[in-house]
């Protein structure tokens, strides 16, 4: 019997992974590349390798490829049909769906990389999960909405701009660059914070690890010796769980979610960040809504892109049929 499968892509600001997908969501590849960051045709001609790459491997022809999906780190405009990706030099506007479809020969669905990531885990991780929100904290912040069983893009494709819940009433300039909750709850302020208790220590496990780094201290190594039991590290993941359960205490509050997902880089910090996320929430949250509501983390890892993203195209394949 001939299998229905779907090329999944995943464009990241660093990375560019691509899989073969079966519409049961079993992965038969993944084939990663550094993302160029150059400019848009380079780019796209990263993309176009991976995605040969990810054929090859998953020893499947073009011809039996139904569809391909693709999350973008950004919002896909579905007026437009362009695609903005902030963190990507050049990327305003682009006609990512149009130039792919040319260049693969394949229907090709995009949408932005937090929204597929929720379909990934709905999909295979929590399986009957109607009301379900995925939260993704790396070097950003971002949730990808399903409410009632279907994905909440928004109306030019931004819904889920997590990273600019206010939850710190003194304004700040760089509120008003990347979000407040970014600034206060992303990867990069586990390394703001840990930065100014490394300077009063003449020496720490953090700042042995750093020093291996060019002296530079990332969410990384604040988590690995926190593992370790370091009171500091501990402090800054605490209050960094602290701020993103404020903003997830607004997320329940509104959507009133059966789950919260955690993913990106600093959901490996496990329940050193999801510990005090938990109790904030549980403080600030609508009451019943906080009661109710299950915080984990992904199960799906880092193959959450390549999965939503293929998950999505079967989607819209089945809309159009």
């Amino acid at each position: 019997m001939t299998k229905t499968v779907a090329l999944g892509l995943d464009l990241g600001g660093t990375k560019i992974a691509a899989g073969i997908v079966e519409s049961t969501g079993r992965l038969l590849s993944h084939v990663r590349l550094p993302t160029p960051a150059a400019g848009v045709s380079q780019d796209l001609a990263a993309l176009f390798d991976v995605a040969h790459s990810a054929v090859t491997a998953a020893g499947v022809i073009w011809k039996s490829i139904r569809a391909v999906g693709v999350g973008v780190p950004g919002a896909f405009d579905p007026k437009t049909e362009t695609v903005w990706a902030p963190n990507l030099p050049g990327w305003k506007k682009v006609p990512l769906k149009r130039l792919l479809e040319k260049a693969l020969c394949r229907p090709v669905f995009v949408e932005g990389d937090r929204n597929v990531q929720a379909l990934a885990e709905a999909w295979l991780a929590r399986s009957g999960a109607e009301n379900l929100v995925f939260l993704t904290v790396g070097t950003g912040i971002g949730a990808g909405i399903i409410a009632a069983g279907r994905l909440i893009p928004g109306a030019r494709g931004v819904a889920g701009a997590a990273g600019w819940l206010a939850v710190n009433e003194n304004w700040r300039p760089e509120y008003g660059r990347i979000g407040c909750l970014e600034f206060l709850g992303a990867g990069p302020a586990v390394a703001r914070l840990a930065q100014n208790p490394l300077r009063r220590k003449s020496r720490s496990p953090m700042k042995a690890l750093a020093e291996k780094q060019q002296g530079k201290i990332t969410a990384e190594i604040v988590a690995s010796v926190a593992r370790r039991g370091d009171a500091t590290a501990r402090r800054v993941l605490e209050e960094i769980g602290t701020n993103l359960g404020r903003g997830v205490a607004s997320i329940i509050s509104l959507l009133n979610p059966d789950v919260v997902v955690l993913g990106g880089g600093l959901a490996g910090a496990g329940d050193l960040i999801l510990a005090p996320l938990r109790r904030a929430v549980r403080r600030w949250g609508q009451p019943l809504a906080s009661r109710q509501v299950r915080i984990v983390r992904s199960q799906l890892g880092e193959d959450a892109g390549i999965l939503g993203a293929a998950r999505y195209a079967f989607i819209r394949l089945e809309e159009k049929t």
